[in-house]
């Protein structure tokens, strides 16, 4: 076993005391590579050119993002995010399969011409949404299927969080950090069912344990576990 007691890389770079290369949650919502993915049940991309709308439902940071790119990756075809001010001022693509991304910040007149030119087209659009656009869809003759994302529970948050750490773990180091079950009970709650403000208080969460692992000059034979909340504020 290595000691980690006084080593002068732990200074620049904390969480090699915790047996990882950087922090496993630096980048917000996940927008997750497969080997990452976790299954809620719409895994399968939808189907190119069947003259459909598929919108996804879910308040901010539920994982529209993370779905819209997961199907892209599967079935190719252009994505369009929408940002809020003038920059959503843009026509909406329409190919075989086209993600449109934040799709309620699309002006009312864009929207409904792309819809109808999707309908003519029999194209798939594939939308991120908080508004219901069904009944503008079905005006412009399409199918709809509405997929309501649920929000993030402690059960996923755990294993997303072991996902993440292996993700960043270094292959010769053993690793016993672990996200308690109150632990992550906590940070769902405080995140309020968003997995981008859950991952925001697990960025913090492990850059505390690292930083107290420095600190206490721990022995990787003595693994961290169980860690809470408590240890970011102090």
């Amino acid at each position: 076993m290595t000691s980690l007691r006084l080593n002068p890389k732990f200074a620049l770079n904390p969480y090699l005391a915790l047996g990882w290369h950087a922090n496993p949650f630096a980048l917000g919502e996940p927008v997750m590579a497969p080997s990452l993915w976790i299954d809620r049940g719409w895994s399968q991309a939808p189907v190119p050119a069947a003259q459909q709308l598929v919108q996804v439902l879910g308040n901010k940071g539920f994982g529209k993002t993370a779905h819209l790119r997961h199907w892209q990756a599967q079935t190719g075809g252009v994505y369009a995010y929408y940002p809020p001010g003038w920059g959503r001022f843009k026509v909406p693509p329409v190919q075989t399969i086209a993600y449109w991304d934040e799709a309620d910040r699309i002006p009312a007149p864009l929207l409904l011409a792309a819809l109808g030119r999707a309908a003519r087209t029999r194209a798939t659009l594939v939308v991120g949404t908080h508004t219901d656009l069904s009944r503008l869809a079905k005006f412009s003759g399409l199918a709809v299927q509405t997929i309501r994302l649920p929000p993030l529970e402690a059960t996923t948050l755990r294993i997303w969080t072991e996902r993440q750490i292996q993700a960043v773990r270094l292959p010769t180091v053993p690793c016993g950090v672990e996200l308690s079950s109150a632990t992550a009970h906590e940070i769902t709650a405080i995140a309020q069912g968003s997995w981008r403000a859950a991952a925001d208080e697990l960025h913090i969460w492990a850059a505390a344990i690292a930083h107290q692992a420095v600190r206490e000059g721990r022995d990787r034979r003595h693994p961290i576990s169980q860690a809470d909340l408590s240890l970011r504020r102090r």
